[in-house]
């Protein structure tokens, strides 16, 4: 059986497009609606901002805790009776992080 040009040109056609109508058919489900991406993306919002919020909350806490343990070492320096005036003023006068 032999097919002319535009036999074949036309099943070819007809083909595409059963195949186009059946994929469509099987993935349209697979969509999201305006209002559902508006929802999710307001849930994803909200756990976000829920995130930051703790961990603002916990620099703050690290902060509040460095800060108290800073002033705790830099009163052992103050009241250590071994060490030189010379060496404490050093040690007092340093910049976090370094020189």
């Amino acid at each position: 059986m032999t097919f002319t040009p535009l036999e074949t040109a036309g099943i070819t056609g007809f083909m595409s497009v059963m195949v186009a109508l059946i994929v469509h058919a099987l993935t349209k489900r697979n969509y999201v609606s305006h209002g559902q991406c508006e929802e999710r993306r307001t849930h994803v919002c909200s756990t976000l901002q829920a995130v930051q919020a703790g961990h603002a909350e916990l620099r703050q806490d690290l902060k509040e805790r460095t800060n108290t343990l800073f002033r705790m070492v830099r009163g052992l320096i103050v009241h250590d009776k071994d060490m030189s005036p010379d060496v404490k003023a050093d040690i007092l006068n340093e910049t976090p992080g370094g020189k």
